[in-house]
C-alpha cells in the first residue's frame, strides 16, 4: 500500500488531477455488461501502481468507473485513461459525487466501530451520537471539546477516537495514552484538553485501544483533526458552532 500513497499523493500534486471532473448524472444508470472493459480499467491501473497492489473497480454509471483501494475511494474513465482524485461535479444536480460515494461508504463503517475502545460522553437523553476524531495537540479539537458538555444536554452522545501525531513511544501517543488509561478517562480527558496533558494514576490494560483508535482514523481516511463524524456518514472537518452542529443533527 505504500506505493499506492506515494502515487496517490504524486497525482495530487499535479494540477491536471487538481480540476474538477464534470458529469452529466448523479445517478447509477443501466450499463452494458463488458467486462472486457473493465479488465482493462484494471490493467491500467496495475501499470500504473504495481501488479501487487489490492483495488476494485466497478461501475457507477456510463461515464464513470468507481475505484476503490483499502484507504481510498476515486473515479476513472470508462477506458481507464483517467484517474479523477479530485473532486467529481454533477453539474445538473451541484453534488460532489466524490463525497456521496465516500458518505455511503462511512455509513456502513460507522456500523463496525468498536463502541466499547472509544472514549464516551454519553448523553442521558441520547438522540443522536456522532464520533469526532481528535487530538491533545489540536487547539481547535480543544475548543470543541469544551461544547461536549452542551451537546451532551441536548441529547448528543459524543465518541471520542483520537489520533495523536505520533506512534507508540512518541510523547504525542502516551499522554495520550495516560489520559485514556486513568481511573476515570472522561475526567483525565477534560484535563488534558485543559492543559495539554494527564497527570494522574494510569493503568495499563487500554494502551492497545489507542493502537485501535489511529487505525480507525486509517480506515475512515481522516487524517484532520477535529473531524466531526455524523450517523448518515456526513464528515464536518474543522471547527463548527454548537447550534449549527445541533441544526445538522436536526435535519438528518
Amino acid at each position: 500500500m505504500q506505493s499506492v500513497n506515494r502515487i496517490i499523493a504524486l497525482l495530487f500534486t499535479l494540477s491536471l488531477f487538481f480540476c474538477a471532473a464534470f458529469v452529466h448524472s448523479q445517478t447509477v444508470q443501466p450499463l452494458e455488461n463488458n467486462h472486457s472493459t473493465l479488465a482493462a480499467v484494471k490493467q491500467k491501473l496495475f501499470d500504473l501502481l504495481g501488479e501487487n497492489t489490492q483495488f476494485s473497480v466497478e461501475p457507477y454509471n456510463n461515464e464513470l468507473r468507481l475505484v476503490t483501494t483499502q484507504n481510498h475511494t476515486f473515479f476513472a474513465s470508462p477506458d481507464g485513461k483517467y484517474l479523477y482524485l479530485g473532486q467529481v461535479i454533477d453539474t445538473e444536480s451541484k453534488i460532489d459525487l466524490t463525497e456521496l460515494v465516500k458518505q455511503q461508504q462511512r455509513v456502513t463503517l460507522i456500523k463496525t466501530l468498536p463502541r466499547d475502545a472509544l472514549l464516551s460522553y454519553q448523553a442521558s437523553n441520547e438522540q443522536h451520537v456522532i464520533t469526532i476524531f481528535t487530538d491533545i495537540d489540536c487547539p481547535f479539537c480543544r475548543k470543541l471539546h469544551g461544547k461536549i458538555e452542551k451537546l451532551n444536554h441536548q441529547g448528543v452522545t459524543v465518541d471520542y477516537v483520537m489520533i495523536p501525531r505520533g506512534k507508540v513511544g512518541s510523547s504525542a501517543f502516551e499522554k495520550t495514552a495516560a489520559a485514556l488509561c486513568a481511573r476515570n478517562p472522561q475526567e483525565a480527558m477534560n484535563q488534558a484538553m485543559q492543559v495539554g496533558h494527564y497527570q494522574g494514576n494510569v493503568t495499563n490494560v487500554c494502551e492497545n485501544n489507542l493502537v485501535t483508535q489511529q487505525q480507525l482514523a486509517q480506515r475512515f481516511g481522516f487524517s484532520a483533526t477535529p473531524t466531526i463524524l455524523l450517523q448518515n456518514g456526513e464528515a464536518i472537518s474543522g471547527l463548527i458552532k454548537t447550534d449549527e452542529l445541533l441544526q445538522r443533527l436536526a435535519d438528518i
